[in-house]
């Protein structure tokens, strides 16, 4: 029932913080939402900020996971980039609202958050540095990785600026963006 409860107070945050936004989320709408009287919250989260960093961090969590299938597929390397960054942007476009919130409302405001976009950052550069590493010598893959994490990064946050670029448009530019990326690796005449 522990579990449960608590998955319950993280799915409402979840979807008020989306809807509402951080700010005008208030913990009495959580426990409204979720069903469960207010003193409950506080067994399981001290703070509004505090059940906000969890819903990151399983976020994050999820996304790792997904895309770790990336490190041992077999494909050739632009064609498991290409598929990485797609599901990396499909997942985090399927959550940008809290990702905005994120980028936009909390960063700036709070060391533990400040730290957490870092882990997360690195985690995701250290994954396409391994899909990378596999093809390529490893100074080659820390500046490729760094190269391709910092264009999808920037893909993204057009994305959240300009509220109405669709997941297909993102997507294409992505594309474009790595086989442009890649002629200029494979112009070297280093292709794998």
């Amino acid at each position: 029932m522990k579990v449960e409860t608590r998955e319950k107070l993280l799915e409402s945050a979840k979807e008020l913080f989306s809807k509402k936004g951080y700010y005008e989320t208030k913990i009495s709408d959580i426990v409204e939402k979720s069903g469960v009287a207010q003193g409950t919250f506080y067994i399981y989260f001290k703070s509004k900020e505090e059940i906000f960093l969890e819903l990151v961090k399983s976020l994050h969590e999820d996304l790792i996971k997904k895309l770790e299938k990336y490190i041992t597929l077999e494909k050739e390397c632009e064609v498991l980039i290409k598929d990485f960054v797609k599901e990396f942007l499909t997942e985090v476009y399927t959550n940008k609202e809290i990702a905005d919130i994120f980028f936009s409302q909390l960063l700036g405001l709070n060391q533990e958050f400040k730290k957490l976009y870092i882990k997360k950052i690195s985690d995701i550069q250290n994954l396409i540095f391994k899909v990378l590493n596999r093809f390529f010598p490893e100074e080659e893959s820390q500046i490729l990785s760094t190269l391709i994490l910092g264009f999808i990064r920037q893909i993204f946050f057009n994305c959240l600026i300009n509220k109405n670029l669709s997941l297909d448009k993102m997507l294409s530019k992505a594309e474009k963006g790595i086989d442009i990326i890649f002629q200029g690796v494979y112009s070297e005449g280093r292709k794998s």
